[in-house]
């Protein structure tokens, strides 16, 4: 309990999130919204401005004109990508940093993050979700917990592998033994701390299923599946690879044909070359 109440403590001294982000997320759950409503919600934020009109003319974007304001950003590529670049770029400071107990590189998650994000709106445009900047949200979000406990995980390492190796539990298993939260439950609340609504904190704290009552909220099994599909591609990182229970009735609800699968674990390799370069956009 006293590493636990100490983990606890340091997610109160997490720097906190941009304004732009919950501003950005009202404007996307506001039906009576208009592409004017973002480009204002923008432009009000100087850093997100020019950190979006940079990458709107980096070598990545490739784009045939040079973009010199938000409202062209909007009318070329639409509200729906600029949201998530805003997104990504304003939480990418969370995320950039190494993750020693993961055995993550500097900018590791970051990356896996914004290509399992992709992957979890993919999944729910397939399946005519609502809120899909909320779930593309919640999909860079959804390891944030990552960022606290890995400080704590190093030095459980030897009695982690042995507790998962001879017992033959999940990596969340293991964090719970060891350290008395796992990365999802404290995600959660992360994001409670951070004033995210009940539904993204829900997402967040039980994208690994291991609450059977999460399989049945179809926006949550899309952050489920979308770190299967980095495991599956063989791309994901990390020393909590494949530690992971596999639910195969999400999988067979989800993929009516194998093909899909394997159309969307390319997919998701295509996303992560993506963010490599947008990591790097000059």
């Amino acid at each position: 309990m006293a590493i636990e109440n100490k983990i606890l403590k340091k997610v109160k001294s997490l720097k906190p999130i941009p304004s732009i982000i919950h501003k950005i997320l009202a404007f996307a759950d506001d039906p009576d919204s208009g592409l004017s409503d973002l480009v204002r919600v923008v432009e009000f934020d100087p850093a997100a401005t020019a950190n979006l009109l940079k990458t709107c003319n980096s070598a990545y974007m490739g784009l045939p004109v040079k973009i010199d304001s938000v409202q062209q950003a909007v009318t070329m590529l639409g509200t729906q990508k600029v949201v998530e670049m805003v997104m990504a770029q304003n939480l990418s400071s969370h995320l950039m940093r190494s993750q020693k107990g993961y055995r993550l590189a500097a900018g590791d998650l970051w990356k896996q993050s914004v290509a399992s994000a992709m992957v979890a709106r993919s999944l729910a445009e397939r399946r005519d979700l609502l809120g899909l900047p909320a779930i593309y949200t919640a999909g860079l979000l959804k390891d944030i917990g990552k960022v606290v406990l890995h400080e704590y995980l190093e030095t459980k390492w030897f009695s982690i592998e042995k507790f998962i190796a001879i017992k033959g539990n999940s990596f969340i298993d293991a964090e719970k033994e060891h350290l008395g939260i796992d990365h999802a439950a404290l995600g959660g609340i992360i994001a409670k701390e951070w004033n995210f609504s009940d539904h993204m904190v829900y997402m967040i704290s039980n994208h690994h299923l291991t609450d059977p009552s999460a399989r049945n909220d179809p926006a949550t099994a899309t952050l489920y599946l979308s770190d299967m599909v980095a495991m599956i591609a063989g791309t994901c990182t990390g020393v909590d690879r494949l530690a992971y229970d596999v639910y195969e009735d999400i999988f067979e609800d989800f993929f009516l044909a194998k093909d899909e699968l394997k159309a969307l674990v390319l997919a998701y390799e295509g996303y992560l070359a993506g963010a490599k370069r947008l990591a790097e956009p000059n």
